[in-house]
């Protein structure tokens, strides 16, 4: 029995339909649903010198960042609360797939349903896919919604 989803998103339209298919999948088994952003961690917050000059604000992109995924979990909570599904949503930072993982134990997550390019395995190892990671790092069954190029 399916109890919570966890549908990780980055915003992207595979991250959504990968959320599309979690919606229906909790309404149909009475599941509620986690949409989980992760900032991705990838600098200390200061700012950095370009050769050209230029100063990047790293903490003001950080910022902007935690908005952008604030805004997609909201996106999402709309169209769950739409279809009468119980939902929650959390944004954190971390390395993704390891936090996705983590969030699923935290928040005792039964379920994750997860977007992925529709790489072949060497793409896949090569880019680091997140998908890749949590299938094999998950405690918990992962559903994976491929979304190919040309969709």
């Amino acid at each position: 029995m399916i109890n919570k989803i966890l549908v990780p998103t980055d915003g992207s339209k595979r991250a959504e339909r990968a959320a599309d298919f979690a919606v229906g999948l909790a309404r149909d088994t009475g599941a509620s649903l986690l949409f989980l952003n992760v900032v991705d961690e990838v600098s200390p917050a200061y700012v950095y010198e370009l050769e050209s000059g230029a100063a990047i604000d790293i903490a003001a992109l950080d910022e902007q960042r935690r908005k952008f995924g604030e805004e997609a979990v909201a996106r999402l909570k709309d169209k769950a609360e739409a279809a009468g599904v119980s939902v929650e949503t959390k944004v954190v930072d971390g390395h993704p797939w390891q936090e996705i993982i983590n969030q699923a134990t935290i928040e005792s997550a039964d379920h994750i349903v997860i977007g992925s390019h529709g790489r072949r395995a060497l793409a896949a190892a090569v880019l680091g896919n997140v998908a890749v990671n949590v299938i094999h790092g998950s405690k918990v069954p992962v559903t994976v919604i491929p979304v190919r190029e040309e969709e």
